[in-house]
């Protein structure tokens, strides 16, 4: 089908700003921080959330504190390994106005700090990093063995270690007593390498893990979740049917009175009024994670907390998933996690945008040059859009990186899937495609010698492009060089933050690809 589509648009930033009054774009979320660093941020309407990037070169324990410097305001947050696995959550249930946790680095790369509230107030906060407890010995278990103990908010952490049998599989089993809302995290890894094998979350209420012959040595970290009340676990490590295996007691035991820990009751779900816009709420009074995408792979953008809402904007087809709104950041829940209330009988179906592989490209040729020249600039707005919107203050979809000019290797490459619920139209000047409200990936370059930053994406299907430049203005670009592909340059480029979104042309769709970032102009679609 013959269709026209205007391949670069041009709107300048001051012709914006005076004749359709653009308010200047809202500061960029993505903060790096070190250990030993302390660094001051502030939550807002527009900015709900802040991600601060810790990278760490060796496994290590640190100590995250976040202090409200705003009367009112009760921090929370949460870490994400590089992995992607949630490390550690600390949703403040006590709504104080600091918070602190010891969290176990397993991996090496870069964790994101997300800093959110645990309140309904907004304010500014200190986010301190700080070498942490150095870690205790493990504490050495037999086969066969059973240990019961519980963790909480002033003992955090305990550590177990033991040897795997030359002869037989083991099996390590962790459970939690019949009745409890949640569980403490287990992480399992080897001993002498440090490598993370298995990472469970606090909302299973028990693991089971079966590990092969061998004369390796093991570590199981039981840490606490967050929870404002004791998790008591029994832990065992046995062979699988053999000479040692766990007592059954392990796998059912019964309920353990603790020691000042009330009795815990039956979750009441936040009352949500039938008259208002259909909202929804956590079922189970557990944290809800907000995706950037509807599949549990896809990135964590945000938290639903128990006793706060979320507004509907959108469902999938099949009705697993909810497109929200949370104050400002736009997302997905799973909805066999919350129940809905109010006006729900209307919900749009929005086409699903999970993430898919990205495939293998070979037998491209070049036939032309295209480069982006010139702007466009999104309006702000203080109030929450009706519908998805690009928001650059939304951790990236498919991360972040940082490239020096004379990067090697160049070009530098990461796998995105295009496509999403936002309508990009709106920005003005042209610029057309679906993408998802959070960038897909995000460059924080510094400039050099080299005079050319270009972007460019190829993928299995008809993709546009839009990139937010450190100077906040946008550029919108489609098809480049006689392809599909859409690329960007930039010429004498300037340091900063380049967030980039790679939409699809038609809505609905879902195209993977490669995003390229190159200071040569010989590499193109």
């Amino acid at each position: 089908m013959q269709r026209t589509k205007t391949i670069f648009f041009v709107m300048l930033v001051s012709f914006l700003c005076v004749s359709v009054g653009a308010a200047p774009a809202a500061a960029q979320a993505v903060v790096p921080i070190t250990v030993g660093q302390n660094v001051q941020g502030e939550l807002s309407q527009q900015q709900p959330s802040i991600e601060f990037d810790l990278t760490t070169n060796t496994p290590q324990f640190v100590t995250i504190q976040v202090l409200g410097l705003t009367p009112g305001l009760a921090p929370a947050f949460s870490v994400i390994a590089p992995s992607g696995v949630v490390a550690h959550t600390n949703e403040n249930p006590g709504d104080a106005n600091i918070v602190e946790s010891t969290v176990n680095l397993t991996e090496t790369g870069t964790y994101a700090i997300i800093v959110q509230r645990g309140s309904a107030a907004f304010g500014q906060f200190v986010l301190t990093v700080q070498t942490g407890a150095p870690a205790t010995p493990p504490i050495p278990i037999n086969l066969g063995q059973a240990v019961t103990d519980a963790v909480d908010a002033q003992t955090s952490l305990r550590s177990y270690g033991f040897a795997a049998s030359p002869n037989e599989v083991i099996v390590l089993n962790v459970q939690v007593p019949p009745g409890s809302f949640s569980g403490p995290n287990v992480t399992l890894s080897d001993a002498a390498t440090r490598e993370t094998l298995a990472n469970s979350s606090a909302r299973l209420l028990g693991v089971s893990y079966r590990l092969p012959p061998g004369n390796e040595l093991y570590q199981v970290m039981i840490s606490s979740s967050g929870a404002a009340l004791q998790e008591p676990f029994t832990l065992c490590v046995g062979t699988e049917g053999g000479s040692a295996p766990c007592p059954a007691s392990v796998v059912a035991f019964a309920p353990t009175a603790l020691p000042n820990a009330p009795t815990p009751t039956r979750f009441i779900p936040v009352a949500i009024d039938p008259n208002a816009a259909c909202q929804v709420a956590s079922a189970s009074g557990a944290v809800i994670n907000v995706r950037s995408e509807p599949n549990t792979n896809s990135a964590v953008t945000g938290r639903l907390n128990p006793n706060t809402t979320a507004l509907v904007i959108g469902r999938l087809p099949d009705g697993s998933w909810y497109n929200v709104n949370l104050n400002g950041l736009i997302g997905w829940i799973a909805t066999s996690v919350v129940v809905a209330g109010g006006q729900c009988g209307g919900i749009p179906i929005v086409a699903p945008t999970s993430a898919a592989p990205p495939p293998t490209v070979t037998g491209l040729t070049a036939t032309a040059s295209a480069t982006a020249t010139a702007t466009a600039t999104a309006t702000a707005s203080n109030t929450p859009p009706p519908v998805a919107t690009l928001n650059f203050s939304l951790p990236p979809v498919y991360g972040s990186t940082a490239l020096t000019s004379g990067f090697v290797p160049d070009p530098f490459t990461v796998g995105i899937t295009a496509g999403g619920p936002a309508n990009v139209s709106y920005l003005g000047g042209g610029c057309s495609g679906y993408a998802t409200s959070a960038p897909s990936f995000s460059v924080n370059y510094t400039a050099g010698a080299f005079p050319t930053l270009r972007f460019y994406f190829i993928g299995s299907g008809d993709t546009t492009m839009i990139i937010n430049t450190p100077g906040g203005s946008y550029y919108c670009v489609d098809d480049s060089f006689g392809t599909l592909n859409p690329t960007i340059d930039f010429n004498s480029p300037s340091s900063g933050r380049y967030d980039v979104w790679i939409a699809t042309f038609a809505p609905g769709a879902s195209i993977g690809g490669t995003l390229y970032v190159t200071e040569n102009t010989g590499n193109h679609p």
